[in-house]
């Protein structure tokens, strides 16, 4: 994997409600690759974790749930087949729900290994495994 596919810190922010930390690597100016996004509540406890792989789709980890709102792209031909939105709008688009199962094979695993720091990315899979996780984060850990 070269270096400009590792998936880097872009920015911490806090304030009195909560915050975010916002990872992504990008595949030209201003498209997003794969994402990772951190949600905080006021008291720095994870909300929520966003993955988003440009190749299989995009998961939520809810704190207190777990892995849910997994969807997967459409393919190729689905996205070419004539409907209403396709005459208006020329993307791929995400094509319903799919099992977590579907997401641990495919999603986490396309982003987690493409985070550049391997230290994250193994405090994240460990959050992942469980279904709530009560650990206010540290944000020195990001530089802050």
């Amino acid at each position: 994997m070269s270096d400009s596919e590792r998936i880097r810190l872009l920015s911490v922010e806090r304030d009195d409600s909560g915050g975010k930390i916002s990872f992504a690597s990008f595949l030209k100016k201003d498209y997003v690759a794969k994402s990772l996004v951190i949600y905080l509540d006021g008291s720095g406890i994870i909300e929520k974790i966003f993955f988003s792989s440009n190749t299989y789709g995009t998961v939520e980890w809810e704190n207190g749930r777990g892995l849910v709102n997994c969807h997967m792209w459409e393919s190729e031909d689905q996205a070419r087949e004539p409907t209403y939105l396709t005459k208006r709008y020329t993307s791929i688009l995400s094509d319903g729900a799919v099992d977590a199962g579907y997401a641990k094979e495919n999603i986490l695993p396309d982003v987690l290994d493409y985070l550049e720091d391997g230290e994250i990315a193994e405090w994240i899979e460990d959050i992942i495994s469980v279904r709530e996780y009560l650990v206010a984060v540290d944000l020195s850990r990001f530089g802050n």
